[in-house]
């Protein structure tokens, strides 16, 4: 197997070089602690999603970096002990042990997936020629996990910008799916929700109970309690009470049956076995009282049913000489006279008969949308969709600001979807705005409203009322906050006076981002020393694609609206 195959997928990092890599990212305390609890929550979000996805080497390295930035960063960041702070990151703390959970449990798989490769590379490899990757897209494609090969989950690897209509399309109906799960009762999500480590357990005879944290735990066994309670239940029912029992769920634990007293039947009493009563002589035994009868609604007269008559010996045999034929064979059903012709004649004129149905259906592959570019320094970017009416839809909802000469901003949401991201929800947070500035508020709501949602932050949009199309200074510390943790995090500047009247950008890295992280001046203006900071991330040029079929919601948080 070629390692350069980008179709089959590259190499598979061990589970040693992916805790590596999800060390390795820029942690600096001078970025605001809302952007690195917006970034754990963002980093959780796409590690249950590649789960989901059997993604696993993808999996391992976000929900690992997300424990080390929860466990290690976060506590020694300047702001960790205000109050807002404090809230924010106590449902980050909570998933700990979960997370931890799955790590553990993903490590074999991850080893046992590189030996596998390993194995594989090592036949014919003494008779090829090592062969190098030259092209810089398969150099990068070979250091990105979410092109790792699987052979537990093999992946049809796709380019995005051949494919838009499908990403869009499986897109939105993953959307739908995740929709009707979180309406569904929440005794019905973890059967519904197909993960990889549901599969595995149920496979294997286990329980993924060890994986939950303490609510989610509670509320399973609550559920298992009860689906046993029904299980008894339909133990000690008549047969003909079977049709509308509860199945039991998928958890099972076992239980200690009530001992009950044992009861003998008696056998029948005979004469002989009657002790005889002495100073009395033996008679018949007297009859039992006879039940009082039950109220009939029909006063007439039962008959009583007569007793069949005994069969006669001559009866018997002569049934028994003459036995019942046997059912008569059903006749066949003639095939469809299309389906004959479709079959053709064998070789002796007769319809050649349909081919047998195949004894295990193959399991259809995955689809893993590749990169759709990678930034200076070799990281992969994923596709981003932009919905390509959302842009106008915010500069209505910002008219009133924009004629006051007030900046607004919004926040660019969605999901992940198969190594691609799919921006489905404009957020309005609570904001306070100036002629040249523009700062979220109330970045608790802002958070809850993502994790009730099951949504990430990917980017944000905010106009220049007063000012031409580009990145200031603020903006570019602004978006060094959302790109630290999600390379594709992007920025769309409106400036509806002037033209261009919109732009779509990210930083460079290098040099932009790490520039930008170092930089410790404290005004809200200010030059840098160094060139080409930000990049164009629209379509051809970058990674972010607008589509007219891709549906979003406005979500507006400000008070009043």
């Amino acid at each position: 197997m070629n390692s350069t195959d980008l179709s089959l997928g590259s190499r598979p990092m061990s589970a040693k070089e992916l805790t590596e890599k999800a060390k390795a990212f820029d942690w600096n305390p001078r970025i605001g602690f809302k952007y690195w609890a917006r970034a754990a929550e963002t980093i959780h979000h796409e590690g249950q999603v590649y789960l989901r996805e059997a993604n696993i080497p993808q999996a391992y390295l976000v929900l690992y970096r997300y424990s080390v930035l929860v466990l290690d960063y976060l506590p020694k960041h300047p702001e960790a002990k205000e109050p807002e702070a404090k809230k924010a990151v106590r449902p980050l703390r909570k998933r700990l042990p979960r997370v931890i959970g799955i790590l553990e449990a993903l490590r074999p798989d991850i080893d046992e997936m590189h030996q596998r490769w390993v194995e594989i590379s090592k036949v014919g490899a003494s008779d090829a020629p090592h062969h190098i990757p030259t092209s810089p897209y398969a150099r990068h494609a070979a250091n990105d996990p979410a092109l790792a090969w699987n052979y537990a989950s093999p992946a049809n690897i796709l380019d995005a910008s051949d494919y838009q209509d499908l990403a869009v399309d499986l897109a939105r109906k993953e959307m739908r799916r995740r929709r009707r799960e979180a309406a569904s009762p929440e005794e019905d999500i973890a059967r519904k929700r197909p993960t990889y480590l549901g599969d595995k357990d149920a496979a294997n005879g286990r329980h993924a109970t060890q994986y939950m944290d303490d609510d989610e735990l509670r509320r399973q066994m609550e559920e298992t309690r009860r689906q046993l309670d029904r299980a008894h239940d339909y133990r000690s029912r008549e047969p003909d009470d079977v049709g509308d029992v509860v199945q039991p769920s998928t958890y099972y634990y076992p239980s200690i049956s009530r001992s009950s007293p044992l009861h003998y039947e008696r056998p029948p009493s005979r004469d002989y076995e009657r002790p005889i009563s002495r100073g009395r002589v033996e008679g018949p035994r007297p009859l039992p009282p006879r039940p009082p009868k039950e109220p009939r609604a029909d006063r007439s007269p039962v008959r009583p049913t007569p007793r069949p008559r005994p069969e006669r010996e001559e009866e018997y045999l002569e049934r028994s000489a003459s036995p019942l034929p046997p059912p008569p064979r059903p006749e066949k059903e003639p095939l469809p006279s299309e389906l004959l012709q479709d079959l053709g004649p064998g070789p002796d004129g007769a319809p050649v008969p349909p081919p047998k149905a195949p004894t295990e259906v193959p399991r259809p592959k995955r689809i893993t949308f590749r990169p759709a570019a990678y930034l200076e320094n070799g990281d992969p970017i994923r596709p981003v969709f932009l919905p390509s009416a959302l842009r106008q839809r915010f500069l209505r909802i910002a008219e009133d600001n924009t004629r006051q000469g007030l900046e607004m901003c919004g926040m660019l949401c969605g999901t992940t979807v198969n190594n691609a991201l799919f921006i489905s929800h404009l957020v309005i947070p609570e904001q306070r705005s100036t002629s040249d500035t523009c700062e979220t508020e109330n970045e608790s709501a802002m958070l809850d409203f993502c994790i009730e949602n099951d949504l990430i932050v990917i980017g944000w949009i905010h106009t220049h009322p007063t000012q031409t199309c580009f990145m200031s200074s603020r903006d570019l510390h602004t978006q060094a906050g959302y790109q630290v943790m999600m390379p594709e995090s992007i920025a769309i500047v409106c400036a509806p006076r002037h033209e261009p009247s919109w732009g779509i950008f990210r930083l460079t890295n290098p040099p932009g981002l790490p520039h930008i992280l170092s930089c410790q001046r404290t005004e809200t203006f200010h030059s840098h020393s160094v060139d080409n900071l930000y990049v164009e991330a629209g379509h051809p040029q970058g990674h972010v694609y607008e589509s007219k079929t891709l549906e979003f919601e406005v979500c507006d948080l400000r008070p009043g609206h």
